[in-house]
């Protein structure tokens, strides 16, 4: 409880004019990500405080969440499942310096760095929820110079 407190009193910070810099809309995704634990009503509503929009018009089962300036972030999310962070502008590895600084120190939450399946940089956190880094798009790669993909799920038990 008070750990989501403390995250609403920093977004509200950042609510009163939300800039176009793709780097602000990074940290606002993955500390709304991390701390909505797949739940799209708890997602929305740190979004929405920060002018984000909600769109369910697109592929069925996602519901969708866009900056309220700028067109090169978006997150999108199905409920339970999963929370999903991209960027059309920041570069895989960026993302991943941006995500451990926003959610190590905010969050507070250790993190270890581990791999996925195919081999991409995960971040696993204490709390329970993994952070995969890939490239944006439908098919992603581990990696890419140009975009960047952010995936929020619970850990799984080894």
């Amino acid at each position: 409880m008070i750990r989501s407190a403390a995250i609403f009193a920093l977004l509200a910070g950042s609510a009163a004019a939300q800039d176009a810099d793709p780097h602000s809309q990074l940290v606002e995704g993955y500390m709304a990500c991390m701390s909505g634990g797949n739940q799209v009503d708890l997602t929305e509503a740190m979004l929405t405080s920060l002018s984000w929009t909600r769109n369910d018009e697109g592929e069925e089962g996602l519901v969708y969440f866009y900056p309220g300036v700028g067109n090169d972030t978006i997150v999108y999310m199905a409920e339970g499942s999963f929370c999903h962070v991209e960027s059309g502008s920041v570069d895989s590895a960026t993302a991943s310096e941006i995500l451990a600084a926003a959610l190590g120190g905010v969050e507070g939450a250790p993190f270890v760095y581990s791999k996925d399946d195919m081999g991409c940089t995960r971040l696993d956190f204490d709390t329970g929820v993994s952070a995969t880094i890939t490239s944006a798009g439908n098919d992603p790669t581990c990696g890419s110079d140009s975009d960047s993909g952010v995936r929020f799920e619970a850990t799984p038990k080894e």
